[in-house]
C-alpha cells in the first residue's frame, strides 16, 4: 500500500499530459512486471486512438499509427467498459499484426482509461511471453486506469489554461491583431483537438462577416469570402451574444457555407462570440471532422479565448485612438510653428 501512495505521489506532481502518461506507463509496466505498457486517448473528434504515452515499446512499434475506431471489435468493446485480456495475440489477427509480431508481443491486456464514468482512452500491457492475466493483476491495472483518467483531465485543464495564459502575454506584447489572431486560432484548434478555427470579424457598414484569422482550413474554402450576416442564421444568433453548436453540419439547413464545409471534411462547429465593450465585434470558430457534441468545459474554453480576441480588439482601437490623437496634436504644433510663433520658454 506504501508503494502505491509513492507512485500515485510521483504522478501527481505532473502537469501536462505527456509527462503525466509517461510516467503512469512506466509505474503500471514496472508493478505489473510485464514487457511494456501504452496508453492511447480517444480523439472523439477525428474516431481514432492516439498513442500518447509508451515504456518498453520501441519506437518502430510506436510510429506504426493511430489506431480507426472503425472496424475494430476489441478497442470498441474496451471504450464501453469492458476489459479485454488475449493469451496470444496472434491468434486474434488484430490490425499491425507483422508489427505486433516483430517487437515480440505475445499476451496483451487492455483496460479503459476512465473520467467521469466514460472512457477517454486504453491502458495495454504486453508480456514478451504467453500470460494469463490474473484477477489482482487486472484490477491493478483498474486502478492506475481510474488514477490516470482523473489526472489527464487536470493535465488537459492545465494545458488549456497555460494556452490561455500565452495568448495573454502576447497580448501584452504585441499591438498586432493578426498575430494575437493567430496564435488564438492555433490554440482553440490543438487545445480542443479539433481540426480546424477561425475568426471572424463584423463589417458593420457591409453587414458582412469577414474572416480575419484562420488556422487549419484550406486557401480553397477560405477565398469564398465574405458571409452575409442577412443569409446566415447561425451567423445572425452568435453575433446576439449566443454559443452556437452544431454537432452535425448535414442536419443543420440553416448554414449557407454547408456545402463548402462538407467539401472542406468538415462535419460540425462550434461558434461563440468575440463581445467588445457589450457591443459583439465577430465570432470565433472551432471546427471537427466527425460528428461531435462539444462538451461545457470545451465551450468555457474557447469562450476564455474569444475574451482574448475582444481585449486585442480593445487594446487595438484604444492604440488607434490615442495615434490618432496625436497626430492631431502634431498637426495643431506644426501649424502654430509656422505661423511663426514661439514655443514657450521652459520654466
Amino acid at each position: 500500500m506504501e508503494k502505491t501512495c509513492d507512485l500515485c505521489k510521483e504522478l501527481m506532481i505532473k502537469y501536462d499530459v505527456g509527462g503525466t502518461l509517461n510516467a503512469l506507463a512506466r509505474i503500471v509496466a514496472g508493478h505489473i512486471r510485464v514487457k511494456g505498457c501504452s496508453i492511447r486517448l480517444l480523439d472523439e473528434k477525428n474516431r481514432t486512438l492516439e498513442v500518447i504515452a509508451a515504456y518498453g515499446l520501441s519506437r518502430e512499434y510506436l510510429e506504426k499509427g493511430p489506431v480507426k475506431l472503425e472496424g475494430d471489435v476489441v478497442d470498441s468493446l474496451v471504450l464501453k467498459g469492458e476489459i479485454k485480456s488475449t493469451y496470444d495475440i496472434a491468434k486474434e489477427e488484430p490490425p499491425y499484426l507483422d508489427e505486433i509480431k516483430r517487437e515480440g508481443i505475445k499476451s496483451v491486456l487492455s483496460v479503459p482509461l476512465t473520467a467521469g464514468g466514460k472512457a477517454i482512452g486504453i491502458i495495454r500491457v504486453y508480456s514478451d511471453a504467453p500470460h494469463e492475466f490474473t484477477a489482482e493483476e487486472i484490477e491493478q491495472v483498474r486502478f492506475f486506469a481510474s488514477l490516470g483518467g482523473i489526472l489527464t483531465e487536470k493535465a488537459k485543464t492545465w494545458d488549456r489554461l497555460k494556452a490561455l495564459i500565452d495568448v495573454a502575454r502576447s497580448i501584452s506584447g504585441t499591438l498586432s491583431l493578426d498575430e494575437v489572431f493567430g496564435l488564438i486560432v492555433k490554440a482553440a484548434a490543438t487545445g480542443l483537438g479539433v481540426r480546424a478555427a477561425s475568426i471572424g470579424l463584423l463589417d458593420r457598414e457591409k453587414k458582412e462577416i469577414v474572416t480575419r484569422a484562420a488556422f487549419g482550413l484550406s486557401n480553397e474554402y477560405l477565398v469564398k469570402g465574405p458571409v452575409p450576416v442577412e443569409k446566415s442564421p447561425l451567423d445572425r444568433e452568435c453575433l446576439e451574444c449566443n454559443v452556437v453548436s452544431v454537432p452535425d453540419i448535414s442536419m443543420e439547413s440553416r448554414l449557407p457555407d454547408r456545402d463548402e464545409l462538407a467539401r472542406e471534411g468538415i462535419a460540425g462547429l462550434l461558434s461563440v462570440p468575440l463581445v467588445v465593450r457589450g457591443s459583439v465585434a465577430g465570432v470565433l470558430k472551432a471546427y471537427t471532422s466527425y460528428p461531435y457534441d462539444f462538451r461545457r468545459e470545451e465551450i468555457d474554453f474557447l469562450n476564455g479565448l474569444s475574451c482574448q480576441g475582444a481585449l486585442a480588439i480593445e487594446n487595438a482601437r484604444l492604440f488607434e485612438h490615442i495615434k490618432k490623437e496625436y497626430e492631431e496634436l502634431q498637426k495643431d504644433v506644426w501649424k502654430w510653428y509656422e505661423w511663426g510663433e514661439h514655443f514657450p520658454k521652459k520654466l
